[in-house]
């Protein structure tokens, strides 16, 4: 008998994966959150997350909103990859015993970097997975509205699968201000989910808008120094991509030396 398919979902942040209620509920995949949702003055939100997780059917993976976002971006600015390594290791050994394996992750919107990355781990996750056993395309759910990419999956919500979802999303209460914002850009968020593929090169040049609004924030001294695509996601994401190669000569996680 086949291996019966295996959803794995990884996300850039806590709440992420609200979008995609129902799909959660129908797939019951792993899901790994690389940030807790902290961002710089923030609490963590990942109890949230597993709450809705748990509710869902879903399981929460051996990544899970334990490494804070300052830490993610600290470790960009430096150019240090330890962080990367180890996240990267710990889902390829957590995914070892899947053998028919569907890999979701964010989309690369340039809105947040971090959700740039999450498609750059889903790459490398797959492209390793797909080194051992048959391969799948990678899927993605955009975190925003209005993400470019082909519709791959769209599931209609019926009423009672809607009323779950919008009771998911009114009791993750430090989403509530997200939350209406994006129900006002998109207001069809609730009767659909979709998924898309994207065909993202990592060697093209790029000015996401976060960079744009950094850089802006740079000039107007509210930060010190900001993140860039060239400089700090780029090479990054290149690593992944390379290390996750099956003809590579080595199967361990090695990445960019820290600058520091």
């Amino acid at each position: 008998m086949p291996e019966k398919l295996q959803h794995v979902l990884i996300l850039a942040h806590p709440g992420h994966e609200l979008r995609i209620h129902h799909w959660l509920e129908l797939n019951r995949p792993r899901i790994y959150l690389l940030t807790d949702g902290s961002g710089g003055r923030h609490s963590a939100r990942t109890q949230y997350s597993r709450d809705v997780v748990e509710a869902a059917g879903a399981t929460a993976g051996a990544v899970f909103g334990d490494v804070p976002d300052t830490t993610w971006y600290e470790a960009l600015l430096a150019r240090d990859s330890s962080v990367f390594a180890d996240v990267l290791a710990r889902i390829s050994v957590d995914l070892s015993g899947m053998q028919d394996v569907q890999i979701v992750s964010d989309a690369v919107d340039g809105y947040n970097p971090m959700h740039d990355l999450a498609y750059a781990f889903g790459n490398a996750l797959n492209r390793l997975l797909q080194s051992t056993r048959p391969g799948r395309k990678q899927l993605c759910s955009a975190a925003v509205p209005n993400v470019p990419g082909a519709v791959e999956v769209e599931i209609q919500l019926d009423a009672a699968a809607r009323a779950r979802k919008m009771a998911a999303v009114n009791a993750y209460t430090p989403l509530a201000d997200e939350a209406r914002q994006i129900l006002d850009r998109d207001p069809q968020c609730f009767d659909r989910e979709l998924l898309i593929s994207q065909h993202f090169d990592w060697d093209a040049t790029w000015t996401p808008e976060w960079e744009r609004i950094g850089k802006d924030r740079v000039a107007k001294k509210i930060y010190d120094r900001c993140i860039t695509y060239k400089e700090n996601v780029q090479p990054m994401a290149q690593q992944l991509m390379s290390e996750s190669d099956p003809d590579h000569a080595s199967r361990n996680v090695r990445l960019l030396p820290s600058s520091a």
